[in-house]
């Protein structure tokens, strides 16, 4: 089982996201997870530092503490190519802390680039098409990709660590289990539901699985996170 703290990106300025996270250390949580919004869920919560940045002054300010996006959307306000270079930069810098947490994204966070907000089934085809760029790229060398709605030209990540970090596909159903399961190497459920747990195990799934418990505390409290999976009984935390 590991135990991890949420960092709510909404509700903190970046150097206080820093701090959480730093005594998140200290107090013996295994990870933290943070989300990768443009906007906060409300504007009264007041806050949205770049996440990228703010997950490398907390590598640079721990050493054991995992790091975990929660999560991050690499088809429409990113290209691929750029959550693939910096997740390479992460898991370089954090000396393999880092997993890249995916998903199809929001239209709160997503239409801010001015290129609209695809359907579901548009939003999972990018996503499919997403990470297999960013797995191609983590092959190393020029590499050059035609899909129906991503395209790759001649790039290249230079810097790459030795063990790709582990990728977690959200999913909230079926359709999006069944993406986590082939192509990710884990689940990042969006709710402690069991069915996503079952659908993604139903399409041999097998890597860890997380999921965001919300605990009581005040409006702007950060929301602990546990890797969990189902056994037969109930939820029940478990390991990978």
């Amino acid at each position: 089982m590991q135990i991890g703290y949420k960092l709510a990106s909404e509700g903190y300025g970046p150097q206080e996201i820093i701090r959480q996270a730093v005594m998140a250390e200290r107090a013996g949580f295994d990870f933290v997870e943070m989300s990768d919004h443009f906007h906060p869920w409300l504007d009264a919560q007041g806050h949205s530092s770049f996440t990228w940045s703010v997950l490398g002054a907390i590598a640079a300010k721990t050493s054991t503490l995992q790091l975990a996006t929660g999560v991050t959307c690499p088809t429409v306000r990113y290209h691929p190519a750029i959550i693939a270079q910096a997740a390479a930069t992460m898991a370089l810098v954090s000396d393999g802390r880092f997993t890249l947490g995916v998903g199809a994204g929001e239209r709160l966070n997503e239409h801010v680039v001015g290129q609209g907000f695809p359907s579901v089934r548009g939003r999972h085809e990018r996503l499919r098409e997403a990470l297999e760029i960013i797995r191609l790229l983590w092959q190393g060398g020029y590499q050059s990709y035609e899909g129906r709605h991503l395209q790759l030209e001649d790039a290249r990540i230079f810097d790459l660590p030795d063990t790709p970090p582990v990728i977690a596909v959200a999913a909230s159903g079926e359709a999006s289990a069944r993406l986590a399961a082939e192509l990710g190497d884990g689940l990042f459920a969006t709710e402690p539901e069991a069915s996503i747990v079952e659908h993604y195990r139903r399409a041999h799934g097998s890597g860890p699985r997380y999921a965001e418990v919300p605990l009581p505390g005040p409006p702007t409290s950060s929301r602990r996170c546990r890797r969990c999976c189902r056994p037969a009984g109930g939820w029940s935390p478990a390991g990978r």
